[in-house]
């Protein structure tokens, strides 16, 4: 891939996150990749977007951080229209992955007469809402917010009233206050290992193109990438999201929800390097590096590894 195209931007939080940590792997990956040889920031014109995190005036069990969660992503989303104006596809280093929100948010903002595809490669679906979730940790919602859907029908909880309020500022974030964003028929997982009963429901509901570990062996990774280039030929645009959890967990456990059978280093690899050379790419996110967690086999070192080799 070619490096010029990118503008680097690391978003510093886990707001989103179940364990605190994640929001220090963006800057722990790029001194990986300066101590390896490879200066990131010099090489793509690197932006730093760090938080302020304010006392919570509210108790949201089912939507842990959610006031400082709309408060920052309402910034992200301005930001990644400024590198879009600047004619560079983002590529974002993020803490944890909800905000993935108002990163493609802030693209479809921008391109709102575009239909966006999302690849999402990741263990998990990240569909639950405040309605479904079983841990009240907005890193699992991202997906259901950008679909502009609630899934009452699934629902077990009962939010208090300022969650929902904050929640449907969530799923209209950016000056448009588009919602949804995308469709189903127009999301790609890749790696999806760890589900929930009301994802798989909403799965089969909507019709979203999934790549499990026994299709992924069966297919080969080769056809796997074709075969979701193809799926999304429609699209005008492509994100790609690339949770670090993706990876098998025997590669590094440094993510703060590590699962077996996942992807390896070289099948992430081909993955990267295919999408991120489609034409119509407008935004490349690493996320959920969590460097407290894997002092053994540190993530940031694997990730650095792989990002080598990806703009070799």
């Amino acid at each position: 891939m070619r490096g010029e195209r990118f503008k680097v931007i690391t978003v510093e939080s886990d707001f989103g996150a179940g364990k605190k940590g994640a929001a220090l792997g963006p800057q722990a990956l790029l001194s990986s990749l300066q101590k390896s040889g490879f200066k990131a920031f010099d090489v793509f014109n690197y932006n730093r977007l760090v938080p302020e995190e304010l006392p919570s005036t509210t108790d949201t069990p089912f939507g842990k951080n959610i006031e400082n969660i709309k408060n920052f992503q309402e910034k992200i989303v301005l930001y990644i229209q400024d590198i879009l104006k600047l004619e560079k596809v983002p590529f974002i280093i993020s803490g944890d992955h909800s905000s993935a929100n108002a990163l493609i948010s802030g693209i479809k903002d921008y391109h709102a007469n575009s239909r966006v595809g999302v690849i999402w490669i990741d263990a998990h679906a990240d569909l639950h809402s405040p309605y479904t979730t079983p841990s009240g940790n907005v890193h699992g919602m991202p997906i259901a917010a950008l679909m502009g859907q609630d899934h009452k029908e699934m629902g077990k909880n009962q939010p208090k009233e300022i969650t929902k309020q904050l929640w449907e500022v969530l799923k209209k974030i950016g000056r448009r206050r588009i919602t949804p964003k995308i469709q189903g028929r127009d999301i790609v997982f890749i790696a999806l290992r760890s589900t929930e009963t009301e994802e798989e429901r909403i799965i089969a509901k909507e019709e979203i193109k999934t790549f499990r570990p026994q299709e992924i062996a069966a297919l080969g990774i080769e056809r796997v990438a074709q075969q979701t280039l193809h799926h999304l030929r429609n699209c005008d645009c492509i994100y790609v999201s690339f949770d670090v959890d993706s990876l098998d967990s025997s590669i590094s456990s440094g993510t703060g929800t590590p699962e077996a059978n996942g992807l390896s280093l070289g099948q992430a690899t081909y993955l990267l390097n295919t999408f991120g050379s489609d034409e119509r790419l407008l935004g490349l996110e690493i996320t959920e590096i969590n460097p407290t967690l894997d002092a053994e086999k540190p993530m940031q070192e694997v990730i650095a590894l792989l990002l080598k080799k990806v703009f070799a």
